[in-house]
């Protein structure tokens, strides 16, 4: 398994998140040094449950989300469904909606998808007409 937890304190710290927001944001319940160690995979025993709705403010996710990341970080198990690691922050997000604007939001990522599409399709391209012309 992966290291789900550390990888979004990862994440959000290459965002510019400092490690002393995130021990803001959860109330100092964990400390500078904590997120900088999680960082570096220093920590080895998980973050008690009572704990999960100040890691969420800090971690900007859903406290199952953090459950889930905990369980997945320190016991090898993760929710048994097929939603790819890179979507399953905005899968929590994405329950938050009002039902009137899913549409909005699937035209939206139908133009991400159209963009991606776009983008690998140039990108192979010009990567076989450098193999031939060489």
């Amino acid at each position: 398994m992966g290291h789900a937890f550390s990888n979004r304190v990862t994440e959000l710290h290459k965002r510019g998140k400092t490690y002393q927001r995130m021990a803001a944001d959860c109330g100092f319940k964990r400390s500078v040094t904590w997120w900088n160690k999680m960082y570096w995979l220093e920590i080895k025993d998980p973050p008690e449950p009572g704990l999960f709705p100040h890691l969420a403010m800090a971690l900007e996710v859903s406290e199952r989300r953090v459950a889930e990341m905990v369980a997945e970080q320190w016991c090898g198990v993760r929710p048994d469904d097929e939603v790819p690691e890179h979507l399953r922050n905005i899968v929590q997000l994405l329950r938050g909606i009002d039902p009137e604007d899913v549409p909005a939001v699937e035209a939206v990522v139908d133009l991400l998808v159209s963009k991606h599409v776009a983008e690998t399709t140039r990108g192979r391209r010009v990567v076989k007409v450098k193999a031939k012309d060489s």
